[in-house]
């Protein structure tokens, strides 16, 4: 019994696709109105720079390392709020000593890691120039 009604299952489905039109594809050589207002258009080259699309990670690391360079600074400046003798150098010296310390451990992260995330690698560049800039003048 199971065989009859599977072959005449099979009998309505191929009466239902015989009863419907389908219809033609075109000529794949005729092009359509999409793809010629397409082609018409004009292609633009991107302007943008590697570095361009980077600026932003290489500005905040820039930031980040004059803001860690000022915080070192102000670590030996004696009118600083955070300046020797002070109750505030006792507890900014190890954060800001740690801020200095990252400059290399970002480099040298960096320097596995700039194939795959080139972002991280401008941004530790952008921190250690704006650490060691602002302290050497």
């Amino acid at each position: 019994m199971a065989p009859a009604s599977f072959h005449a299952r099979i009998e309505r489905i191929q009466q239902a696709q015989s009863q419907t039109r389908v219809a033609a594809p075109k000529s794949v050589r005729e092009p359509g109105a999409a793809s010629i207002a397409a082609s018409l258009r004009v292609k633009r080259r991107r302007s943008r720079s590697p570095i361009r699309e980077h600026l932003s990670s290489l500005a905040l690391g820039s930031v980040m390392g004059c803001l860690a360079a000022v915080a070192q600074i102000g670590l030996n400046y004696e009118g600083s709020p955070w300046g020797p003798g002070t109750q505030w150098n006792e507890l900014a010296m190890y954060p800001i000593m740690a801020g200095l310390a990252l400059a290399p451990v970002l480099m040298l992260m960096s320097v596995f890691l700039a194939s795959k995330k080139p972002a991280f690698a401008l941004f530790s560049l952008g921190y250690l120039s704006g650490l060691v800039i602002p302290l050497i003048l």
